[in-house]
């Protein structure tokens, strides 16, 4: 999460909480009172959305009016201790884009679909020079295990691994790794001799 926080006051003017946002370059902006309780939230498309066009004579009214009037009360909000994937559960069920951490009753960061962006790449490894591997294995015990030591054994680096149910086949797994190997074709080999599916790299991506 974002400590750093760009908050504002209920009595603020819409216009101010708009050059607010631009300046700092942000999308959201938790409105707080003196406690650094949350209040509310509004964001840009928020605004943007509410707003008269700039040819209505109430444009101008608009743009003077406080935050209090256009955000958003019920704010749904993490926990500083909630984990990443928690997080991203939540912002999905509840299609927002953003997250506020309250602490003590009191604003302690922010989250944001960026952040989890970040954290995704982080956590894959999808930034580091690897290749990926993914790999279908029963729906059973130690296939995860069974296909790390022929990892092993090929004494390639494993940077990440990722497991999640198969789309197509409730009785399969998808293990998707990210290992540290430029040419991966005598692991494949090791792999499809012990009979496990290799999804990629496909046959035309390791032709030489």
């Amino acid at each position: 999460m974002k400590k750093d926080i760009i908050v504002a006051q209920r009595n603020m003017p819409v216009s101010e909480a708009l050059d607010l946002m631009k300046t700092h370059k942000i999308r959201h902006l938790p409105i707080v009172n003196k406690q650094n309780e949350i209040l509310g939230i509004v964001s840009d498309r928020d605004l943007r959305d509410a707003a008269p066009s700039i040819f209505d004579e109430k444009h101008k009214e608009f743009i003077n009016l406080p935050v209090s009037k256009v955000m958003i009360e019920n704010v749904i909000t993490a926990l500083p201790l909630d984990f990443v994937e928690e997080s991203a559960n939540t912002m999905t069920e509840n299609q927002i884009s953003c997250l506020p951490v309250e602490e003590d009753g009191v604003l302690a960061g922010i989250i944001t679909e960026t952040d989890l962006l970040h954290t995704l790449v982080r956590l894959t490894g999808a930034a580091m020079p690897t290749s990926r591997l993914e790999i279908e294995v029963p729906n059973e015990s130690g296939q995860l295990s069974e296909v790390s030591n022929i990892i092993k054994d090929h004494q390639i680096n494993i940077q990440s691994v990722l497991v999640y149910q198969s789309f197509s086949d409730n009785t399969k797994k998808i293990l998707v790794f990210r290992v540290q190997c430029m040419d991966m074709r005598p692991l494949l080999k090791s792999l499809k001799e012990a009979n496990y599916k290799i999804i990629w790299p496909t046959e035309l991506e390791m032709k030489p």
